[in-house]
């Protein structure tokens, strides 16, 4: 273990989860009792924090408050309502840094209101920025920050200028584009690891329906990423390089595991958690060492196939010692 603990910093949303249990969705004008309804931590940039700071250290570790060799720092804004003590509360309980998160005067926590269908563990997401979409424009990463981890629930001009900050600190740097919105050809420019699944892969390359991974993410690569992972839900993850870009090569998939499905709410920001995980200690102990890209897509699969067995959104995410080996 490196003396020197890898530091992610996620710059991200902070939202309540408003989460309805159904047997099915409603029609329009139709009315129906809910099997069950829960309030719980969520938002992509919480829920990211949160599988880093659990898929960085064992459950042991995390009750005995003993150190892990990552520190993960949430970076965002939460409302001064009812809701944002508890929040900060249990961030801090899994060992997050929140120094970084501003209790805005005046504003309300943001708000997703989720609808689980219990027969598939499908979710449909409405979401309500709330004071996520008053951070403002301004340098959020660290200087000495390992790995800087993005998504797009807070306004845009935001997450484009850290990114780039990011970038010119020598930071390595991670998107996961969701929700999808199109983006300019300098997100991508020097871009280190790009995460999407079907639908984002699709908005984000302009291919309406693909057909082939390979070409999907050879229109990442062209633009300037160099790892782009396409997610595929029960099919698996599709994963491709810029250096097998330019050897002509194709990517690789990594089958899913088979699982029970209960709720697919968190599986992507649990594989994105994973996933920086590795990227970060890469970035701290590699020695000028390539980065196991194969490892990393395997282990954060794997966490991902955790997550789904679970209700929930960040009570499903799995400690470290939880997710099986390969």
């Amino acid at each position: 273990m490196s003396s020197k603990p890898a530091v992610i910093s996620v710059i991200g949303s902070l939202n309540v989860d408003l989460v309805t249990r159904t047997s099915r969705v409603p029609v329009g004008g139709e009315t129906l009792t809910s099997e069950s309804f829960n309030i719980g931590w969520g938002g992509k940039g919480a829920n990211q924090a949160v599988a880093c700071a659990r898929l960085s250290r064992t459950s042991q570790q995390a009750s005995s408050g003993e150190k892990s060799d990552v520190e993960v720092r949430m970076v965002g804004a939460v409302g001064d309502d009812e809701f944002h003590e508890g929040f900060l509360k249990a961030m801090r309980e899994d060992g997050l840094n929140t120094e970084k998160v501003k209790i805005l005067k005046g504003k309300k926590t943001g708000v997703a209101v989720i609808v689980v269908e219990t027969g598939t563990g499908e979710n449909r997401i409405m979401f309500c920025p709330g004071a996520n979409y008053d951070v403002e424009v301004m340098d959020l990463v660290d200087a000495d920050a390992s790995v800087a981890l993005f998504q797009l629930e807070l306004p845009l001009e935001v997450v484009l200028h850290n990114m780039k900050t990011a970038r010119e600190k020598g930071v390595e740097t991670i998107i996961n584009p969701a929700p999808a919105i199109p983006l300019p050809e300098e997100a991508y420019h020097g871009l280190g690891h790009l995460i999407v699944n079907e639908t984002e892969a699709s908005t984000l390359s302009g291919i309406e329906k693909p057909t082939s991974w390979d070409a999907v993410a050879a229109i990442f690569i062209a633009r300037g990423v160099n790892n782009v992972i396409i997610t595929l839900g029960g099919e698996g993850v599709f994963y491709k390089t810029a250096k097998q870009q330019s050897a002509s090569q194709p990517g690789q998939i990594v089958p899913a595991r088979k699982v029970k499905v209960v709720d697919t709410t968190a599986a992507g920001d649990t594989f994105a958690g994973a996933y920086t995980v590795a990227v970060a200690r890469w970035k701290v102990m590699s020695q000028g060492a390539d980065f196991d890209l194969d490892a990393a897509v395997a282990h954060a699969n794997r966490a991902a196939s955790m997550t789904v067995q679970k209700a929930g959104a960040q009570s499903s995410i799995p400690w470290a010692d939880e997710v099986p080996g390969a």
